[in-house]
């Protein structure tokens, strides 16, 4: 597949050097060094051309390192940084103006940054490349195409435009009110004069800047054009800034912080809402409706059949990119390292599985790679799936379950995972069997238990658990209400971990495997348990990781470095706009119909597979037929009945409205109706390092969902039921208490100190005295 970046250059901020890269789906970034390159190069059509290419990092910025993630998996209610406890508490050592979130902060912004990831990727010098893009062909500078075919330089036009809203969009996301440069730099200033734009005036530039967009894109490119921003890419966009400025209209008074100049009044406590304020149009829903229908009613697009369709990718096999419900993609190299650190999102959400007594020895290709600094969900997360039986959603977002495996082939040559050992060869190290776990497996498990690979054999104690071709772990999201007894857990012929398990009347939350030379339990020698890896504990083992980015092309075993694109922008989530402004319009069929688009596609089909785990052991498994039960777990009754929606999931009353578990402040069918649009965000988009984060922002839900939701962040004494357990250590583990430090205003992030706000100057180069630097910073900072 042919992507754009043919003649990729990425234009550094004063343009006195470039480097060159030809990008293709089986060549990209084959560097050549181009030096001398002047100002009036970029007003050449060639010059232009590889100028407008570059920008196209806007869609990039996020996956490439660490900012991204950073800014868009922490800070909501639905994600926790591995390990790292003054970030999931909302530390002030971590959310401050000097704490290291102000760093990270630093980082993404890339102002004055010491990031080793570089300068270019970050977002000011992708702006300013934009800005002149823009400048060039609208003063009317640029040659050749740009000069002769109008229709041509708008569509290009129209391609920048929309590359720098984007980055302008994700800083007012984390930021809030934000120095705006419409002017390409090409020399140092003469200060460092960077007042906040209100959020109106930049929402008002935007929509201006995409209905021209809608007006002059395309509706679609040759192959050889694959990648570029089309008419429907700006009208979702578009309609999704319609939207959010809807959600925030009530916002824009005194109360909320917001002056009569436009401008924030950053010392009131409430001028995180005031932030949200971008203005208020005419008929904003409306519009909103109409931008969306037009992507909606294209013909250019399609839901997957299969959810998991959209993210897999095979080896050497990148036809998923190709997909017609992806709406814009961040493009990576087919087959090779791109971006300086290629697609590093690969390592930020994976699973640790490596253990030679599961049966899985060594990194595999087929699953993902080595965790660098990770993020992972938390139980809200998993709890958001309400029925992970009937939405593959669940199964398709989150590696639930492991399959014994040998890495195939070497570290640096793609291979398909290879069979692990027979149960009974000499080379398998896994687990054995207890006398308990043998007896129970053999009277209670094993009637039922017609694995292929399991070959209907006894348990046997001393001898190994799994072999080839059976599972090696697996992971149960349940309830304390539906706890696992730990005999069952302990006797499965895998290794399960559950996030509850039970035992002689006391309850475990998320209990650590204990072992014992090649055996193990999930209680101690006294039958309790004083070990457990959730909450403060956080780990990559034993809680379920996104699979979404999973790459077996990428460098080698345990590499970091990604080949794959990204979905950016999916046509599932047109449907989700659409169906929140049908709803603010009180127009709740038509929103339940969108939804339902939406949940059709979710919901398991006659043919498809369950996972073992879910098929045998997730509560609700038991409504299903025997034989969907057993091996090898075929779907054979269409799940779509079972999760279709109707206005009773908002209606505060029905066992499906309790299960969405809203926020007690949401005490009115509208608003309920609000966060469950909230609740299928994170259900479609789990952990796509964006859209869940910018809807709750954007809709002014997010300090709310985090005070309910989010048990290590929460400071408040009213929030959803975490339930109690009895392996409680000190003041950690599940005491079912908020045990964190959140403040409102943290649903912004902090403009950095030293690399940020001490820099600044006033309008004739004098710096900032305390009190303006205060002003200028977030409340709550």
């Amino acid at each position: 597949m042919k992507k754009i970046y043919n003649k990729f250059i990425a234009a550094g901020l004063a343009v006195t050097a470039m480097t060159g890269f030809s990008a293709c789906g089986d060549g990209f970034l084959e560097e050549e060094m181009i030096s001398t390159i002047t100002q009036d190069y970029l007003a050449t059509e060639q010059g232009l051309d590889q100028l407008i290419v570059s920008s196209y990092n806007a869609e990039r910025v996020r996956y490439g390192y660490i900012e991204g993630f950073e800014m868009f998996e922490t800070g909501h209610d639905a994600a926790v940084m591995n390990a790292n406890n003054d970030n999931n508490r909302f530390s002030t050592s971590y959310w401050s103006e000097t704490g290291t979130k102000a760093t990270r902060t630093n980082w993404f912004m890339g102002f004055q940054s010491k990031q080793q990831a570089g300068f270019n990727i970050n977002c000011f010098p992708i702006i300013d490349n934009c800005n002149k893009a823009i400048t060039a062909i609208r003063s009317g500078a640029a040659l050749g195409k740009y000069a002769n075919d109008p229709e041509f330089a708008a569509a290009r036009l129209s391609e920048v435009l929309f590359n720098r809203d984007y980055l302008f969009y994700s800083m007012n996301t984390l930021l809030g009110d934000i120095p705006v440069s419409t002017i390409s730099i090409t020399s140092m200033p003469s200060n460092y004069y960077y007042p906040r734009v209100p959020s109106e005036e930049l929402w008002s530039m935007m929509i201006s800047d995409l209905r021209y967009a809608v007006e002059h894109l395309p509706e679609s490119y040759s192959d050889g054009e694959f990648g570029r921003i089309t008419k429907y890419a700006a009208a979702h966009f578009l309609s999704k800034l319609y939207l959010q400025r809807a959600q925030g209209a009530e916002y824009g008074t005194s109360e909320y912080g917001r002056k009569e100049d436009g401008t924030i009044d950053t010392s009131n406590p409430n001028s995180y809402l005031g932030m949200l304020y971008k203005g208020k149009g005419t008929a904003d829903l409306d519009s909103c409706i109409y931008y969306s229908s037009m992507v909606i009613n294209s013909g250019k697009y399609e839901l997957e059949p299969y959810y998991e369709d959209i993210f897999t990718v095979g080896i050497n096999d990148y036809s998923n990119e190709g997909s017609k419900e992806i709406i814009l993609p961040g493009l990576w190299a087919d087959g090779a390292d791109g971006y300086r650190y290629g697609l590093r999102a690969i390592c930020f959400l994976v699973g640790n599985y490596v253990n030679a007594k599961y049966g899985i020895p060594q990194w595999c290709w087929e699953y993902g790679t080595k965790v660098n600094t990770g993020y992972h969900c938390n139980d809200w997360a998993f709890d958001m799936f309400t029925d992970k039986v009937n939405d593959s959603r669940f199964q398709g977002t989150f590696r639930l379950e492991y399959k014994t495996a040998i890495g195939g082939g070497n570290s640096s040559t793609k291979t398909p995972n290879a069979d692990y050992y027979a149960y009974n060869d000499a080379k398998n190290t896994t687990y054995e069997w207890t006398n308990e776990q043998a007896a129970y497996f053999n009277e209670h498990i094993l009637p039922t238990y017609n694995r292929a690979s399991w070959g209907g054999r006894q348990a046997v104690a001393g001898e190994h658990k799994m072999g080839t071709g059976d599972l090696a772990f697996a992971m149960l999201e349940n309830t304390r209400e539906t706890a696992i007894d730990v005999e069952e857990a302990d006797a499965q012929p895998f290794v399960l971990y559950a996030r509850w398990m039970k035992k002689d009347g006391k309850y475990f939350y998320r209990p650590g495997l204990v072992a014992s030379g090649n055996t193990y339990s999930f209680v101690n020698s006294e039958g309790g348990s004083d070990t457990f890896y959730g909450l403060e504990k956080s780990a990559h083992t034993g809680v379920p990781c996104s699979k979404k980015y999973d790459d077996p092309n990428r460098s080698s075993w345990n590499s970091a470095y990604g080949t794959r694109d990204i979905p950016v922008m999916r046509y599932s989530e047109a449907f989700l706009v659409r169906a929140e402004a049908y709803g603010r319009k009180g127009n709740f069929t038509a929103a339940v119909a969108d939804i339902n688009k939406i949940r059709e596609r979710a919901a398991f089909k006659v043919g498809d597979t369950r996972n073992e785990v879910i098929a045998r052991l997730y509560p609700g498994h038991e409504e299903l037929s025997a034989n969907a039960q057993s091996y090898p777990y075929t779907v054979d009754e269409d799940a779509f009945n079972a999760i279709k929606v109707d206005e009773t999931y908002w209606d505060g009353s029905s066992d499906k409205s309790k299960l969405e578990n809203y926020p007690a402040t949401a005490t009115t069918n509208l608003q309920r109706f609000i966060h469950f649009i909230a609740n299928e965000y994170g259900r479609e988009f789990c952990q796509e390092c964006g859209p869940y984060y910018e809807h709750v922002h954007h809709a002014a839900i997010q300090a709310e969902r985090i005070q309910w939701h989010h048990q290590l962040g929460s400071s408040s004494t009213t929030h959803a039921d975490w339930g109690v357990s009895d392996n409680v250590v000190g003041t950690d583990g599940q005491d079912g208490q908020n045990k964190g430090g959140f403040q409102p205003g943290f649903t912004f992030k902090p403009f950095p100190r030293t690399e940020f706000l001490d820099k600044l100057t006033d309008e004739n180069g004098v710096q900032l005295t305390e009190d303006a630097k205060k002003a200028y910073q977030n409340y709550g900072y």
